[in-house]
C-alpha cells in the first residue's frame, strides 16, 4: 500500500509567504507604472494647454497695429487710417503682478475703420489664469474670457515687456512674451515659454 504525503504545515507556511511576497512585489511594480502613465498624461496636458494658448496669443499680437489701408502710410500718409497707431499698451490687473496685461488694436475685418471695441484685444494673467480681452474692457476691468483652465494648469507667471530698437535704421517695436505654467496638484512640474514678437505693424 502507497503511503499518501502531503504538504507539512511548516512547507505550507512557506509556500504562503512566498506567494504573498510576490503578489506585494507586483502589486508595487503595477502601482509605480499607473502613477507613472499618470504622471506622464499630466505633463502632456500641461504642454499641450501651454503652447495653444501662447500660440494663440503670439499669433494675435503678431497683428497689432494692422490696418486694411497700410500701404498709405507710405505712399499717401495724409489719408492713412492713423487709428491703430500707437495702441500697444502693457499694465496689470490691480491684484496681480506689473506687466501682466497687454492690450492693443487691430483692424480684423480688413475695411481700414476702426469699429470699436470689437478691434480691441488682449491678454492678462487673472488668479492663475490666462484671460483674453472681451468687449475693449481695460486690465482692471471685469468681462475678460478665461483661455485656460485652472484645473489642467496654474499660471504662475505672464509677463510683456515692450521695447524699441533700431534695426537697419527702422525703429521696431519688440514684446517679449514670458509664461510660467505648473500642475496645479504639484508645483514643482513647470514649464517656461519664453518668446519675442517683432511688431511689423506698429507705428
Amino acid at each position: 500500500m502507497l503511503k499518501q504525503r502531503g504538504l507539512s504545515l511548516v512547507e505550507l507556511m512557506i509556500t504562503i509567504t512566498l506567494g504573498l511576497i510576490l503578489m506585494a512585489a507586483l502589486t508595487s511594480v503595477f502601482s509605480a507604472t499607473l502613477g507613472t502613465n499618470s504622471r506622464s498624461l499630466q505633463l502632456s496636458q500641461l504642454q499641450e494647454e501651454s503652447t495653444a494658448v501662447m500660440d494663440l496669443l503670439l499669433g494675435d499680437l503678431r497683428r497689432a497695429g494692422y490696418r486694411g489701408n497700410a500701404h498709405l502710410l507710405v505712399v499717401d500718409p495724409d489719408n492713412a487710417v492713423t487709428a491703430f497707431n500707437n495702441t500697444i499698451t502693457v499694465s496689470q490687473h490691480p491684484s496681480e503682478v506689473g506687466s501682466s496685461c497687454l492690450l492693443f488694436e487691430y483692424d480684423a475685418d480688413n475695411d481700414a475703420i476702426h469699429d470699436g471695441a470689437v478691434e480691441q484685444f488682449g491678454y492678462r494673467l487673472r488668479n492663475g489664469q490666462v484671460q483674453r480681452r472681451q468687449g475693449g474692457a481695460t486690465c482692471d476691468q471685469d468681462g475678460w474670457e478665461g483661455l485656460t483652465s485652472p484645473d489642467l494648469i496654474q499660471v504662475d507667471v505672464l509677463e510683456f515687456i515692450l521695447t524699441e530698437r533700431m534695426l537697419d535704421e527702422v525703429n521696431e517695436q519688440v514684446v517679449e512674451v514670458l509664461m510660467v505654467v505648473s500642475l496645479p496638484s504639484d508645483a514643482q512640474v513647470s514649464r517656461e515659454l519664453a518668446t519675442e514678437v517683432v511688431l511689423r505693424n506698429a507705428f
